[in-house]
Formats: structure tokens, C-alpha cells, sequence
């Protein structure tokens, strides 16, 4: 019995604008309420601003527009999911990201991840899967904090 245990992973599930993240729920922080943030000159698009969060100054990113390439209006977003870096040696140790209601604690196993059909590509991205009626977007990380850190 408990053997089985062992075969879950609790992630949790990101409500974005159009779809949903995915991560592991060791990589989240904390979920507040939207706050107002600072913005930033001469950032790219998919930056939009900066909160300051323990006395630290942590950027603020939109990943789907990031993943899309293009600006997103995030004006509806009523939370702020942020999140500790997955690598050490980041000049960034926590980051953010909007977040469009309350993230999901969800257990996931190994049947339950499954291609989507018609996956899209993109270098922030490692898989896309369907969980119930939902599309949720297993980011890369690593990826998504290289582009931070430049």
C-alpha cells in the first residue's frame, strides 16, 4: 500500500488566461492577491513589472505571452503566484507570475500523463497534456529563467 503512494506527484495547477501551468508544488512560494506593481523601462514584453516581496524586488512575467511571443493583456489577473527558481545558481531565486483564480493542488501519476494532440512547440515548453477538460502546460523552467536572467 504504501508503495503506491509513492507513485503520485503533487503538483499544482495554475489557472492562466488561457490555459493552465502545471509545476511541481515545491517550486510555489505563495498565491496573494494581485498587487500593484513597479514597471520597469527597457524590458521585454513579457516583463510586466516588478513586486517587492520580503523586502526583495522579484520580476513579474506573463508566460503566455512569453509562450506566445506576443503582448497579453493581463489587466483580469486577481492573483500573484510566485515561485521559487529551480536553479541554485540563479540570479533570481523567486520570480512571478499572474494567475487568473486559485491555484489547484492536484496528484498526478504516471498514466496520467498523456501527449496532447496538436501540441504546440516552444522552447518554454516541455510538454502540453489534458487533464479533465483542461490543456496544462508543463513549462521549461530552466528555460523561462534563462530569459529572466537576461
Amino acid at each position: 500500500m504504501a508503495e503506491n503512494m509513492t507513485d503520485f506527484i503533487p503538483c499544482m495547477l495554475i489557472p492562466l488566461q488561457k490555459y493552465f501551468f502545471l509545476l511541481p508544488n515545491s517550486t510555489i512560494a505563495e498565491v496573494i492577491p494581485m498587487p500593484q506593481l513597479a514597471t520597469v523601462p527597457d524590458k521585454p514584453d513579457f516583463w510586466l513589472g516588478e513586486y517587492n516581496w520580503h523586502d526583495r524586488l522579484l520580476p513579474v512575467i506573463n508566460v503566455e505571452a512569453l509562450l506566445k511571443s506576443k503582448s497579453i493583456d493581463v489587466s483580469a489577473a486577481n492573483k500573484l503566484c510566485i515561485l521559487h527558481s529551480i536553479n541554485d545558481t540563479s540570479d533570481l531565486p523567486v520570480y512571478a507570475l499572474p494567475c487568473y483564480g486559485v491555484p489547484q493542488l492536484i496528484n498526478l501519476n504516471e498514466s496520467a500523463l498523456l501527449m496532447a494532440k496538436d501540441a504546440e512547440e516552444s522552447d518554454f515548453l516541455l510538454f502540453q497534456l489534458p487533464i479533465g477538460n483542461k490543456l496544462a502546460y508543463i513549462p521549461n523552467l530552466d528555460s523561462i529563467e534563462i530569459a529572466l536572467s537576461h
